[in-house]
């Protein structure tokens, strides 16, 4: 690098960082997106754990999502570790590595070329045009601008290698390719793209074999990385079979896709996140597409000896674009905008070069270029945040799809999916069954169908949706577990179970499924499996506040009080506004006769949800025991307000007026409070006939009294409530000498 270089190269660098932040500011108010977001982070336990062994276990053992990118889930934890849940900082993450690519591709551009200028102009070209939308603001899509970060750091890396080779930095650039591989495999064409540059411009070709051989490691890591991640796609039903789409047929996609992306890097709009494939793909159009890059290709060939950087820049750009050129099919796609983001560098250095060496000899371009590259870099920034407006949220994001694509069945599920979280069921269903119209074997779509119809109480519909997702995707864990929570629904607990059981088999990480496993199993009384589930969600992520409710009431019933009472308080921790985990809590220390706590933990859920008549109850209840019985009565009041005419608030209003004589109240209240409670429960409740006999006395219904207290006690000791009987014994001795309850 000549050192008079060096001055503008800091200021071009700095330039670029702004003009990232400038086009990219908006993404921070973003939310996540309902496609891909949830499986990766916000759903995902063992991400949502942040940084655990657990978590880096699973990042390298499994296939999660049809991907192997252990480094990209480890991004995903970190971020999670340090802002939980906060979406604006996940896609600020996203930003500062895209600008850190940027910024090592300058580098390594200025190093290889001294040419300041043109190395910033593709730089910046390369950060700031609107095709890295996707890539950048998908928050998903975390392994594009992971990988690529580390695939510009080998690059870097290689070029100080060439300029004094050493073991030292061959390991570097080796260790900087691991890490794009563990990130996402697209970076395999590295050693092709290196290869290039040792064309131009380091013109290492002279070295002889030695320039071959010392790409042999990469090739291997690479052929390696393709080799899992075949095997994770696979696994994962990802890669579409020839027999859907023939070869020729991709084939033609690829030719077309080659040129499409040449037309959207010149003319950035009506980019949508999915492009859906077109079933006919006229014959003139691919030839007239493999025309055009066969006549590009020619003519940069024949420039190859004096203009080496045509070439080079040209291949980079069709060799980096074959592993997703869709020859493996992996997804539905005909192409996509990430697609580019490797690919563009080779695009951007033979347009620039090209265009910089044209006019270097014509005095007026020396004003002109600067200018234009100025221009077009500002409208790349407008463009971009444009774009990005599109991606705030999930209805703007497909509903943008729907707008500048044909017959999208993706989009419309997504837009539907987005509907159905607002509350719009019935507009939701009408983008499914829209989706399921375009491509009837589309499983995502049937599924989200079912879900839209089981929301609308369409059981049966929904039931026959899931089955059909089922069978068009047997694979999907999401398809059976939907399947599982209709069928519980409904009482149909050993089918739920089945597919609970085959839910977590095909996606062992959804720790809902295990929960929800466990809730089922409880409901049949196998409460030791029961528990085992929830221990497996809660190992999985131990932020699901419901595993922690479900696990305490199982630990109660299994005689394990202190356990449960641990897992209470975790649930209430977790979600500090549930009203019900307040109650839960609450009940657990009442029953261990801590009352304070207990007392504090019911007014609390009380202070969430007035409403809540099971609190106001056991409020009521702490209170009586505590001898405090008009602030007793007034929560069994309000627990009847909530609730009118439930028999168990009615009797203990009544026991209180009849038994501690309230302020306000009389006899007459207490009696009809009880009947009401007795008719409730067709006379044949123990308790509630006990405090029927109670009103009578305090009335003076002495007689009435007896007669009803005799036919508790027959009930009482028929159940075998001992204690009980032996209570109403003595209050039928004293109803019989006429007095009230001692």
């Amino acid at each position: 690098m000549r050192r008079s270089a060096r001055g503008p190269g800091r200021w071009i660098a700095l330039a670029i960082v702004l003009a990232v932040a400038v086009a990219y500011a908006p993404v921070v108010r973003h939310g996540f997106v309902n496609f891909d977001d949830p499986d990766y982070v916000v759903e995902n336990g063992y991400v949502r754990r942040g940084l655990t062994r657990a978590g880096l276990a699973w990042a390298f053992a499994g296939f999660h999502a049809a991907n192997w990118h252990p480094l990209t889930w480890l991004s995903h934890m970190l971020d999670c570790q340090l802002f939980g849940l906060e979406a604006g900082a996940h896609h600020a993450t996203s930003v500062l590595l895209h600008a850190g690519s940027a910024l090592v591709l300058f580098a390594a551009l200025f190093h290889m070329t001294a040419a300041p200028w043109r190395s910033g102009a593709v730089a910046a070209l390369f950060a700031l045009h609107p095709l890295r939308v996707e890539s950048v603001a998908w928050i998903s899509e975390r392994k594009d601008v992971l990988a690529a970060f580390w695939w510009m750091v080998a690059l870097y890396g290689y070029v100080r290698y060439a300029a004094r080779p050493t073991w030292a930095r061959y390991v570097a650039v080796l260790l900087a390719f691991v890490a794009g591989l563990l990130s996402k495999p697209m970076v395999m064409t590295l050693p092709f793209a290196l290869l290039l540059l040792d064309v131009w411009p380091l013109r290492r070709l002279a070295l002889g074999p030695r320039v071959w051989l010392e790409k042999l490691p990469l090739l291997a890591l690479a052929a390696a990385a393709s080799v899992v991640n075949l095997i994770a796609q696979q696994r994962g039903g990802a890669i579409t079979p020839f027999a859907v789409h023939p070869l020729s047929a991709r084939l033609a996609n690829a030719i077309l896709s080659y040129v499409a992306y040449l037309g959207m890097t010149l003319w950035p709009t009506r980019l949508a996140i999915f492009y859906p494939s077109r079933q006919v793909l006229p014959a003139w159009e691919v030839a007239a597409a493999a025309l055009v890059l066969g006549a590009v290709t020619a003519a940069v060939a024949r420039r190859a000896r004096r203009e080496p950087w045509l070439l080079v820049g040209w291949l980079w750009y069709l060799g980096t674009l074959v592993p997703v050129a869709g020859i493996i099919r992996a997804g539905d796609q005909a192409m996509a905008d990430r697609f580019t983001y490797l690919p563009h560098v080779g695009l951007f250095i033979t347009v620039v070069w090209g265009l910089g060496e044209w006019t270097a000899g014509l005095r007026p371009f020396r004003i002109l270029l600067p200018a234009v590259a100025a221009v077009v870099l500002a409208g790349c920034v407008a463009t971009t945040r444009v774009q990005l407006r599109h991606w705030r949220d999930s209805l703007a994001l497909f509903g943008h799809a729907l707008a500048v694509t044909k017959d999208n069945a993706v989009a419309h599920t997504n837009y539907g999916f987005a509907l159905l979280e607002q509350g719009r069921t019935v507009e939701a269903l009408d983008h499914f069954q829209r989706a399921v119209a375009l491509r009837p074997r589309y499983a995502k779509a049937r599924l989200n169908l079912g879900v839209g119809l089981g929301t609308l109480g369409r059981s049966d519909e929904a039931v026959a949706e899931y089955r059909e997702a089922i069978r068009l995707d047997p694979q999907n864990a999401t398809a059976h577990y939907d399947l599982g929570l209709e069928l519980a629904e409904r009482g149909r607990l050993d089918e739920a179970i089945a597919e609970y059981v085959e839910a977590v088999r095909l996606e062992p990480s959804n720790a809902k499924a295990h929960n929800n496993l466990g809730v089922a199993l409880a409901r049949q009384g196998r409460l030791d499996e029961a528990l085992a589930r929830y221990e497996a969600a809660l190992t999985i992520d131990p932020g699901v506040a419901a595993a922690h409710n479900n696990a305490a009431v199982v630990l109660e019933r299994l005689g394990r009080p202190e356990d449960a009472l641990a897992h209470y308080r975790e649930a209430v921790r977790l979600t500090p506004e549930d009203a019900r985990a307040h109650f839960n809590l609450g009940a657990a220390l009442d029953a261990r006769e801590h009352a304070a706590e207990a007392i504090g933990e019911y007014r609390e859920a009380l202070r969430l949800a007035p409403e809540l008549a099971d609190s106001h109850l056991a409020l009521g209840d702490t209170l009586a025991k505590q001898g405090r019985g008009t602030d007793a009565l007034a929560e069994y009041r309000a627990a009847l307000a909530a609730r009118p005419g439930w028999a168990a608030a009615e009797a203990r209003a009544a026991w209180i007026i009849a038994t501690a004589g309230a302020a306000g109240t009389d006899a007459g209240e207490a009696v009809r409070l009880a009947e009401r409670a007795r008719d409730a429960t067709d006379g044949r409740d123990p308790e509630v006939l006990r405090t029927l006999a109670a009103a009578y006395a305090a009335a003076g219904r002495f007689r009435d009294a007896a007669e009803v207290a005799r036919r508790t006690l027959v009930l009482a000791r028929a159940a075998g409530l001992q204690p009980l009987a032996a209570e109403v014994a003595r209050h039928l001795a004293a109803y019989e000498a006429g007095r009230a309850v001692p």
